[in-house]
């Protein structure tokens, strides 16, 4: 097990040395050559101008030794009486100063250090530019500072690559995470886990394990509830027949078509409940194969005709591109038929429902166009929602249809989508999937 903390301050510390190291020997190394370059030409002044000759030449024209005459010294020397007995450069004349010590001038256009030794045999006096200090100073400080100017960036890409690698284990354990089943019972392994993050792992796995609890609990019991009442629903569906089998002057016959009618449709809703039930437990789906889509279409049509007919509404297919994709038909049944029933459903009496199967490169879609109300735009995020009605909501529906719908496309890697009509009142449902073979189209004439 190996520690965030402890990893990311062995490299900082190592990073942290390593700059100190490298700008101390690097300023130390240019700093020095530029000493020695300053000291070497004192060397050089004394070695010229240490006696009492009286006379020297200017300063440069004697050894022929390159440097740069800013760094020359001017050194003058008078006697007791005052009068000169040796000067450097003749060409610049500092004031001779009457006391012994140091001091700052001007003269010949510059500022002058001046250091004057008076002695009861002679006046001893050395100046300096002040310019040449301030360069020392300004190159001393350059010096000291590119090393750091240098390693700051080369520090910044390393600590990057630091970051990078320590982050890269984090990064490891969110994409684990993230690409986990919602069904995956194991807890995230903490194997190769930071010390610091093992706890956050730890939580993670204990609030996974009491969601799949509290979800397993859910299904169960919506699984349970339905197959309970199922039972009690076929013994009503049983009883009815034989009332009505016993009605012989048809005295109840009205009452138990409605009563017939009721339980029909409290058997759809648990039928639908089970069916999400599965769905959200994510059953593995049945084994796939070949589907024609357009055979499919036409075959949902033909099961919700007589729904279409009892409510006078003109139900048909408009284009059937061929086109087959793999999968479970079982699931793509369910698709279209909650689609189409909607569609019928809430479509007003004398109303248009059309289906079209339609190839679009290496897509099909599968549209049902009506004429009913449609959606309105506020309630278009919601339609998807369990036991949500869009309006009128006084219309047949459990309010699962499009839920269930949503569900089995997911299971399928297909997509659900709908749209408000845009040539005209109603709403378009849309079933997109993927091809594996197509053919030539063909085009029905509108009906």
């Amino acid at each position: 097990m190996t520690s965030i903390r402890r990893t990311a301050f062995m490299w900082l510390a190592g990073l942290m040395a390593t700059i100190g190291i490298c700008a101390a020997t690097t300023s130390y190394l240019l700093v020095r050559n530029e000493a020695s370059d300053f000291l070497d030409n004192q060397l050089r002044q004394i070695a010229l101008y240490v006696g009492d000759t009286p006379s020297a030449p200017a300063a440069g024209r004697v050894d022929g030794v390159a440097h740069d005459p800013e760094d020359d010294f001017v050194i003058q020397v008078w006697n007791s009486v005052g009068q000169p007995l040796q000067q450097s450069d003749h060409s610049i004349a500092v004031p001779r100063q009457q006391t012994t010590g140091l001091a700052d001038i001007s003269a010949a256009d510059n500022n002058w250090r001046v250091y004057t030794l008076v002695t009861p045999d002679r006046t001893v006096q050395v100046s300096q530019e002040m310019s040449v200090r301030q360069e020392l100073a300004a190159n001393a400080a350059l010096q000291a500072a590119l090393p750091i100017a240098v390693l700051i960036p080369l520090s910044l890409l390393t600590l990057s690559w630091i970051i990078d690698r320590i982050m890269a284990r984090l990064n490891s354990l969110a994409f684990a995470i993230t690409s986990r089943d919602a069904a995956a019972d194991d807890p995230v392994p903490t194997d190769d886990v930071p010390a610091e993050v093992i706890p956050f792992v730890s939580s993670i796995n204990l609030l996974l394990a009491r969601l799949r609890a509290l979800l397993e609990r859910q299904r169960q019991f919506i699984s349970d509830a339905a197959h309970e009442l199922r039972t009690p629903l076929s013994a009503l569906q049983i009883q009815i027949d034989n009332l009505r089998h016993d009605d012989r002057d048809g005295r109840f016959s009205q009452r138990l078509s409605e009563l017939e009618a009721g339980i029909g449709r409290s058997t759809s809703l648990v039928t639908k409940l089970l069916r999400l039930a599965r769905y959200d437990a994510r059953e593995p789906a049945p084994a796939p194969g070949p589907i024609d889509l357009a055979q499919l279409a036409v075959d949902t049509i033909a099961r919700l005709t007589p729904l279409a007919g009892s409510r006078s509404i003109d139900l048909g297919i408009t284009r059937r591109d061929e086109a087959v994709t793999i999968g479970a038909l079982a699931d793509f049944e369910i698709i279209l038929d909650n689609l189409l029933e909607n569609a019928v459903r809430y479509t007003t009496p004398g109303g248009t429902v059309d289906v079209a199967v339609e190839v679009a490169g290496p897509e099909a879609r599968i549209e049902i166009r009506d004429t009913g109300p449609g959606i309105a735009e506020e309630e278009m995020p919601l339609v998807f929602e369990r036991f949500f009605r869009a309006r009128p909501q006084d219309s047949e529906g459990s309010g699962l249809g499009l839920a269930i719908a949503k569900a089995a496309a997911e299971r399928q890697g297909a997509r659900v989508a709908l749209a408000m009509r845009q040539d005209g009142p109603g709403l378009v449902a849309c079933l997109v999937v993927r091809l594996v073979s197509m053919k030539a189209s063909h085009k029905f004439p509108p009906k």
